[in-house]
């Protein structure tokens, strides 16, 4: 939470939003004219101090596709059926583009941890190997940072680990977190970016 750290995020936010909005505005286009659906996803999520913020994206699911809180959904992602360019745009990070926005805004950082959807929150009590108490540990851990476009879990793995892999690299991150660690974590990121490596 220092003041450098905000120093990378505004600059790297501007650059980002810079190279991306035209690919964000190109990317929407396409969705409404080749999906037919409203290009604009907004989720609630787990923020800063424990505070609801609504995550932005572009679109890449069906409008209709439904979003059980379960443990089963919470445990590791299941595997949607995109719209006719959903899975071109998550392949290529493109829809999580409009988070630049969020780390200039202030809601989220460059790098952190991937913010939660608030309601996963009731069931994470009921995954393997948690408890009611773990989980109220983690969530007050994490929530002394803000939530990440990218994260430790995000270049190990990403869309491949379990949410407990990821809680574990949360945790990891929250003890070893420093300005150079962002940096690599910022180079590691655009690297898995550029390769796709563990997106879905």
């Amino acid at each position: 939470n220092s003041r450098t750290k905000r120093t990378l995020d505004i600059v790297g936010a501007i650059v980002g939003l810079i190279i991306g909005v035209p690919i964000f505005a190109f990317a929407a286009c396409i969705v409404v004219v080749v999906d037919g659906i409203h290009p604009i996803f907004r989720q609630d999520r787990l923020g800063y101090n424990g505070k609801a913020f609504s995550i932005i994206k572009l679109r890449t699911l069906p409008i209709d596709v439904t979003r059980e809180p379960s443990v089963s959904r919470i445990a590791k992602k299941p595997q949607y059926t995109t719209t006719r360019t959903g899975k071109f745009w998550r392949r290529h990070s493109v829809d999580e583009i409009l988070q630049f926005w969020l780390v200039l805004k202030g809601d989220m950082s460059l790098i952190g941890h991937r913010p939660i959807p608030m309601y996963y929150l009731p069931h994470m009590k009921d995954l393997d190997g948690m408890t009611p108490d773990s989980v109220q540990s983690y969530i007050d851990i994490i929530i002394q940072y803000k939530p990440g476009m990218s994260s430790l879990s995000s270049v190990n793995g990403r869309g491949n680990l379990s949410m407990l892999e990821k809680i574990d690299y949360d945790l990891q991150y929250a003890q070893q977190a420093s300005f150079w660690i962002d940096i690599k974590l910022l180079i590691l990121s655009v690297k898995a970016v550029l390769t796709c490596d563990g997106a879905k």
